[in-house]
């Protein structure tokens, strides 16, 4: 199995764990929308939105009333200063005991009317009739009838869902009867984040119509608390609002906090302050008369709830600001909403899953990418839904951000880990495949990024380079198994060294020969140029390997061949063992160059398709035009003789009378040449090319073969 098929079942693993996940997060939502008080994801998300309301105030508070009333604005709006909270707080209990008589709240109702109250809400249960003090209920009842603006509570019984009615006479005095009850809608915490406004239950139909309330209340079921004062408030009907609002729970749009000081009607200055949503005006402080200013503006025309804030008198509730809080300030929060018509909206359930489906699935799509890639991506997806979470704030819409973030988060992790331990064994196999025959250069190069690894069998323009050590068959003979195998690995060691020096791939070793190629597996633009230098310094590594081994007594020369063209490059072989490998004419012409020399008795044969566009940085001359076996195209070639101008003086003299006596030969002026290639040989004796070209020449002095076209057509390989 080839690394790309591994690869490919290797993702089958992560395709697989995505599809489970998928499966996973829709069951959740489903399991969420079908429990009344929610799964794991409403909790998650809870825990969200209480931060995400609580944050912007929080960083409100430490600002100047400017900037947090305009942070309010966006965010989070605070209390309607028309919503009181007339508490029977500690001072209250303390003086009047508690439960109170009822007198004290016929006292309390007239106290509020006289400073303008307009509706009133009695957050309290009163079943129970006073057995020591008749009068105190009756009077109680009558300041309710002669008030006319109060919602008074009945009770639904949890185990028969049967009605607790108030004490003789109230439910029929009170302007509107209501309930209390939020526990149908409590989250799994503790939490109310959602109530409904109108119980579901229609058989309280008759009852709603009996009270004060009468015909306007026609229709209707039996309202919460909040829903009743505010109807009283407004003078609207209640068979209208329920048909506006119905029955099914609407979110809260949480106001902030605020420090007032506690009872501020007493004029002292050493009052500590009261952190509450809504005003808490002291019921003894109602009753006595000493209310500041501000609390007479806030009563006058205003809402009051009477509810208990004393310590062990309250149901309570966590909210996003408080671990626990009065639930009369759940109805003044509901009230709140309804004066202003911003309950939250929940986001569409089918936009959410379709979010929650794309976010499972983006690291998956974006495996090919790496994992930087991939974290920043996620991290801008993060920060474009927390700022579009926000925004949907602003247009009251409730939006999920945590559970959102669980469908991308969990697959990221997953694929970051996947891809990680994938990108390890792969940077392992590069290691393993290309260390022996790459430079580390290239390989660190490859495995910091290995999309710059093309392994398919992929067509390039590439150099391919033969180097085969002359005589080895001869070497073999003279030397003992052991000496031929520790000397050609010390040659081709030094061979292999300058290859990789020059960022070139050894391919293989076949006996004696060396094969090589560049412009794969990384992209090499002077890939001729690396080649022919490359060549130029082999023969110069085996020069200082001849001078340096002296333990051998033979003394080995080389020949290189190059050209440059269309190759194929890729893993090739069988299905259990690949070689990483070219393949194409322009390999076989490479080949076939290395043989070439011999024809010429030279060194480094390349091509001109390699020689054009490296003559800039190397030393050659124009060895002729040849048509090697099987091609009928014939191709100039040259061969390489030093770096540019490092060529020695000698070099100089031999190139110059090289090339007088090849551009003699080409123009038929064989006398000429003669003498110039005689020059060429008095500068190098064993100089190959001039020796060839020497005979040649009195050769074609003699006679020209009828069939001379300037090509030299080689027949053997």
């Amino acid at each position: 199995m080839n690394e790309k098929t591994s690869g490919k079942n290797s993702n089958k693993v992560l395709y697989i764990f995505s599809t489970v996940f998928t499966l996973l997060m829709l069951f959740s939502f489903a399991i969420d929308a079908w429990l009344s008080m929610g799964g794991w994801i409403r909790t998650l998300d809870n825990k969200w939105s209480d931060l995400r309301v609580r944050l912007p105030s929080v960083l409100a508070f430490k600002a100047d009333q400017d900037l947090r009333a305009g942070i309010g604005k966006y965010f989070n709006r605070e209390a309607d200063e028309r919503i009181s909270i007339a508490a029977i707080d500690e001072h209250t209990v303390k003086q009047l005991g508690y439960p109170f008589k009822r007198k004290h709240y016929a006292t309390l109702i007239e106290k509020l009317n006289k400073a303008g109250v307009k509706a009133i809400g009695l957050d309290v249960l009163i079943f129970d009739s006073d057995r020591d003090d008749k009068v105190s209920d009756n009077a109680m009842v009558a300041a309710v009838r002669k008030a006319g603006n109060v919602s008074a509570l009945v009770a639904i019984n949890p185990e028969t869902n049967e009605l607790q009615y108030p004490i003789k006479g109230l439910g029929e005095a009170a302007a509107i009867i209501s309930h209390p009850h939020v526990e149908n809608t409590i989250e799994s915490n503790g939490q109310v984040r959602r109530i409904g406004l109108f119980s579901e239950t229609r058989q309280y139909r008759d009852l709603v119509i009996k009270t004060r309330c009468g015909n306007a209340c026609a229709g209707s079921g039996l309202p919460l608390l909040a829903m009743a004062t505010y109807a009283i408030y407004t003078g609207k009907d209640l068979g209208g609002l329920e048909a506006a609002f119905g029955t099914f729970p609407r979110v809260l749009n949480f106001r902030v906090p605020k420090f007032r000081p506690f009872h501020p009607g007493w004029g002292r200055k050493d009052l500590k302050n009261n952190d509450s949503v809504y005003r808490h005006i002291s019921v003894k402080d109602i009753m006595d008369g000493k209310l500041a200013p501000e609390e007479q503006a806030a009563l006058k025309g205003g809402i009051v709830l009477v509810g208990s804030t004393a310590l062990g008198a309250f149901d309570h509730y966590p909210s996003p600001f408080y671990a626990s809080w009065p639930g009369v300030e759940v109805h003044a929060n509901a009230i709140d909403n309804l004066l202003h018509d911003d309950f939250l909206k929940p986001a569409a359930k089918w936009i959410v899953i379709i979010i929650a489906v794309l976010l499972i699935w983006l690291p998956v799509l974006m495996l090919n990418y790496s994992i930087r890639a991939i974290s920043l991506t996620s991290a801008a997806v993060v920060a474009v839904l927390m700022a579009a979470n926000y925004i949907a704030l602003i247009k009251l819409f409730d939006m999920p951000y945590l559970s959102i973030l669980v469908s991308l988060g969990i697959p990221f992790v997953f694929v970051t880990v996947y891809k990680a331990v994938l990108e390890g064994r792969e940077k392992k196999w590069i290691k393993n495949t290309f260390g022996q025959y790459l430079s580390p250069k290239v390989v660190e190069l490859i495995t910091k990024d290995p999309s710059k690894l093309s392994l398919g069998g992929e067509k390039r323009d590439m150099t391919a380079f033969f180097l085969d050590i002359a005589g080895f068959t001869a070497m073999s003979e003279k030397l003992t198994p052991e000496q031929l195998t520790n000397m050609l690995n010390n040659y081709l060691s030094g061979l292999t060294d300058v290859i990789l020096r020059h960022d070139g791939v050894v391919d293989k070793y076949i006996g004696d020969c060396v094969m090589a190629f560049w412009n794969a597996p990384l992209d090499q633009k002077e890939h001729r140029k690396l080649a022919c230098l490359a060549a130029i310094d082999c023969m110069a590594e085996i020069a200082r390997l001849n001078t340096e081994l002296t333990q051998f007594s033979i003394k080995p020369s080389a020949r290189i061949g190059l050209n440059s063209g269309p190759m194929v490059v890729g893993n090739m072989g069988s299905k259990t063992r690949l070689s990483y490998t070219v393949m194409g004419d322009a390999v076989n012409l490479a080949s076939r160059l290395e043989g070439a020399n011999k024809y010429f008795h030279s060194k480094i044969m390349v091509s001109e398709y390699t020689y054009e566009e490296a003559r800039a940085f190397v030393e050659a001359r124009l060895l002729g035009q040849i048509r090697v076996v099987g091609k009928a195209i014939p191709v100039k070639v040259y061969e390489l003789l030093a770096h540019k101008g490092k060529l020695s003086k000698e070099g100089k003299k031999l190139l110059a009378a090289y090339n007088d006596g090849l551009e003699a030969f080409d123009k038929g002026s064989y006398g000429p040449a003669k003498k110039a290639f005689e020059a060429a040989l008095a500068v190098a004796p064993e100089d190959g090319p001039s020796r060839f070209y020497l005979d040649l020449a009195a050769q074609y002095a003699a006679s020209v073969p009828k069939d001379w076209d300037g090509t030299f057509n080689l027949t053997s390989k």
